[in-house]
Formats: C-alpha cells, structure tokens, sequence
C-alpha cells in the first residue's frame, strides 16, 4: 500500500493482523491499515464473557471506533475472534507450551470459532455483523501436536492454529466460511461496501 495520505483511501482496517490484510486483499478492496491503540486485554477484563457474539461484537466496535474518531470521512473495519470449546476461551497461545496446552483440549473435539466485525465512519458505528464457525479436529497423538506447533509455530493464533497454513490439515470437519475461522467473514462486508456504493462489484 501506498504511504501517501490516507485521504485517497475510502477503507481502513483497523487491525494489524497479517491475515485480516491478506483477506482484504485477496478481495480487491483497496484500503490503508490503521492499526487501533485500543488496549485490548484491559478492555477484555470489563467485559462479560458470558455471551462470545456479544463480547467479540463489543471489542471489534472498540477497534473500528478508536480510529474512526481520528479518520471520520473512511468506513474503518474493526474485527474480533473468539475461539471457545465448551465455556472455555482460548486466547493467543504466545508460547509453544500454551499451544500444547490448547490443542490437547481440542483434540477429538469441536470447537468454535467466532468472529465479530464493526465498521464505522464519523465516529459512530454503522454496520456490524456476527458469524460462528464449528471446527471438529482429529484426535492427534501428543507428538502430532508438538510436531504441528514446531512446523507452524501457531503462538499468535488464536485457538493455537493457523488455518490459513499447516493447520488446516488437524481437522475432520469444518462448517462455516473460512474466512470466519481465520478472523475476518469476508462477504457480507463487501455486500455492505457494495451497498454503500464504496466499492464496486
């Protein structure tokens, strides 16, 4: 993307997620990354995990208005994942042994992975949308799983995988858009974009 201002772009993404960027992308959407400076672990502590499309919905729109309120004239998307089994969330690994720690949990089992987005513009949320995909991962031996986390080093994915790559092959089923699983449900945003007459089909 170019460094000139950010006037020329009608879209952000306020994230600045590798794999969020790469969707984005892939779709042809022209857009700036605008990453938010919103604090995400302390706003996670005020909030109820009790409901996850609530709790995701809540940071994603956390994100998008932190910096719709610096860049009021561009539709800011701001996303959020949540991977869960049972009552269980599952943040970023950040270690290998964590990562080991949440794959035995998911081995054999079916997990979701749910994604909230908000877009925002003039500092105000305009459109939001909540998908859910369920993952059911093969049952791996505790050497798959150590020999997976050394090949794909998942330490900032969340649910301890990255789908995207190597981690696609740990499971028997999936049900859901891909692009949900890897954190940022692609389609209804370019319908809303489209909508809005920001982007052209």
């Amino acid at each position: 993307m170019s460094s000139e201002s950010i006037s020329e772009y009608k879209v952000i993404l306020a994230s600045n997620s590798s794999i969020r960027k790469k969707i984005l992308e892939d779709s042809g959407i022209s857009f700036e990354v605008i990453p938010s400076e919103v604090e995400e672990e302390e706003l996670k502590q005020s909030l109820s995990s009790d409901n996850f499309k609530d709790y995701c919905l809540a940071l994603a729109k956390a994100k998008a208005l932190d910096v719709s309120n610096k860049k009021k004239n561009a539709y800011v998307i701001g996303s959020d994942q949540i991977c869960c089994y049972r009552e269980e969330i599952f943040s970023k690994p950040l270690t290998k042994e964590n990562c080991f720690k949440t794959l035995s949990k998911l081995s054999g089992n079916t997990h979701y992975q749910n994604c909230g987005i908000s877009i925002c513009r003039g500092g105000k949320e305009v459109w939001s949308h909540y998908a859910q995909a369920a993952l059911t991962m093969k049952s791996l031996s505790d050497s798959e799983i150590k020999d997976y986390i050394e090949k794909d080093e998942p330490l900032m994915a969340c649910g301890a995988y990255r789908f995207e790559s190597l981690g696609k092959n740990l499971f028997s089923s999936t049900k859901g858009d891909e692009t949900t699983i890897q954190g940022l449900t692609l389609y209804p945003i370019i319908n809303f974009l489209t909508s809005e007459k920001v982007i052209d089909i």
